[in-house]
């Protein structure tokens, strides 16, 4: 692979993760390969040369890159971080209503559809899920910001700054 091929790449990757960013969604770490390989499978072309996403059917014709993140999302919906507005259970505390027969029920439930590690994965409670569901942004407050991983909040340290995130940081 050519220093420009590798370039491309990168920045195909950090176009798609704004664009998800952008529709309010949060992938995993180390989701974007799962990512690409789904845009792939669908005969998709996914393109930067202009600074952000563009997304070529396999007929040729655009597609609205929103609309294609929102399909991802609702059919792999394991590679995001649990997020109250779109998933019907997104924190431990769904799963804790009822008799300990139907928790336990609905745990089993949870873990069939979607895996062991995505259980693991969810939050203790509602407003935990709520805030890490936020994606990174500018505008996020101290809360929402010392809840992203090591590798989103450098990330937005390399867009906002020095002074951004001291701006964040002050916010309650």
């Amino acid at each position: 692979m050519t220093p420009e091929e590798m370039r491309q790449q990168v920045a195909v990757r950090n176009a798609v993760v704004s664009q998800l960013h952008s529709c309010g969604m949060r992938p995993l770490q180390n989701t974007e390969p799962a990512i690409l390989a789904w845009f792939k499978s669908r005969g998709c072309t996914l393109s930067a040369e202009r600074g952000y996403l563009e997304v070529t059917q396999a007929d040729g014709n655009a597609a609205v890159p929103s609309s294609a993140c929102e399909t991802l999302r609702k059919e792999l919906p394991h590679l995001f971080v649990p997020d109250p507005k779109r998933d019907e259970i997104s924190s431990l505390e769904g799963l804790s209503r009822g008799t300990p027969q139907e928790r336990l029920k609905a745990r089993a439930a949870f873990i069939a559809k979607h895996g062991l590690d995505a259980f693991e994965a969810l939050p203790k409670t509602q407003k935990e899920a709520e805030r890490k569901s936020v994606a990174p942004s500018p505008d996020m407050t101290r809360k929402e910001y010392l809840g992203l991983s090591l590798r989103e909040k450098s990330q937005l340290a390399g867009i906002v700054g020095p002074d951004g995130v001291s701006t964040i940081m002050a916010r309650v």
